[in-house]
């Protein structure tokens, strides 16, 4: 969870910049021309444990400490929960600062209001909403609108101080930009989601293919080996080797005939028969022989 938070503060911010990995970050933000720092503290209880959020230079504003540049009031601190995103709450804060430039803390100079010294003037007390302050300044929560028991309400109950917040129109702005930035995002990763599911598939479609190539490719070399065998079988160089062969056993044959004749193991009509059964043979073979040598004479000369 740790991690996903620091994920939602690259996500929702520019220029994040890692101070100690896990542990500090820090983010620049441009308020009325001038570069605001805000140091991410993420101490060892986060995100069970809010954040500490430090700006700098210090700025006069209602959400920061003024001894320390801690911003301490902003919605996005004092609502924070461990479902809180840190992106969106260094987000708000930035934009705040944004839209609303506040002035530097030591730019502020305030001067005491002048009293009637008249005895008999009632209004010697002067209401503090009156006097010219920073808050006042910067007030934009309309804290100078409310009553002394309803601020004491602000500062006591919490479900009330929540109800006060959310009616703020620009938190109202902001949390309709955030629900948008998360509608944005939702969509996004739905979308995500869906391409991978394709891509699983397009995936399985394409092993399902190598496969078949693999296959297809074995089938071909087998083939063609086959096809490189009767090639070799039935080429005309080789059925003249083979025809060559047959004539020299048709012939050798012939001769074993007759030397059997002569020595009277065989008679004249098995002889007759056999002999020129033999010598049939072997001329046709001889024929074709000489004709098949012929033609691959004639091939030659033609560059074949």
């Amino acid at each position: 969870m740790r991690k996903r938070q620091i994920d939602t503060l690259k996500i929702f911010n520019l220029n994040v910049q890692e101070v100690t990995e896990n542990e500090e970050y820090l983010v620049n933000f441009n308020s009325a021309g001038r570069e605001i720092a805000i140091n991410i503290i993420l101490g060892p209880g986060f995100p069970n444990e809010k954040p500490t959020l430090i700006v700098s230079p210090i700025l006069n504003h209602p959400w920061v400490n003024p001894a320390t540049g801690a911003i301490e009031n902003a919605p996005g601190i004092l609502n924070y929960t461990i479902h809180s995103d840190l992106g969106r709450v260094v987000q708000a804060v930035g934009r705040e600062f944004e839209k609303h430039p506040p002035s530097l803390l030591n730019d502020v100079s305030s001067c005491a209001p002048q009293h009637n010294r008249n005895e008999n003037n009632q209004e010697s007390t002067v209401d503090s909403r009156n006097i010219a302050s920073p808050v006042a300044e910067q007030d934009s929560f309309n804290l100078g609108s409310l009553q002394i028991d309803e601020l004491a309400r602000l500062n006591s109950d919490e479900d009330y101080r929540e109800d006060f917040i959310e009616k703020i129109s620009f938190v109202q702005k902001q949390s309709n930009e955030m629900s948008y930035l998360m509608s944005q995002i939702e969509t996004l990763a739905s979308d995500n989601v869906a391409k991978k599911l394709l891509i699983e598939e397009r995936r399985q479609r394409l092993d399902k293919l190598l496969l078949d190539f693999k296959e297809l490719g074995e089938r071909y070399d087998a083939s063609n080996q086959m096809y490189q065998r009767k090639a070799e079988d039935f080429s005309p160089q080789h059925i003249k080797e083979l025809l060559q062969i047959a004539v020299s056993a048709a012939d050798a044959k012939s001769d074993e005939e007759a030397q059997k004749f002569l020595a009277g193991d065989t008679d004249v009509s098995t002889f007759l028969h056999e002999f020129i059964e033999t010598r049939k043979n072997f001329t046709i073979r001889k024929a074709k022989e000489e004709r098949l040598t012929q033609q691959l004479t004639a091939l030659e000369r033609a560059a074949f």
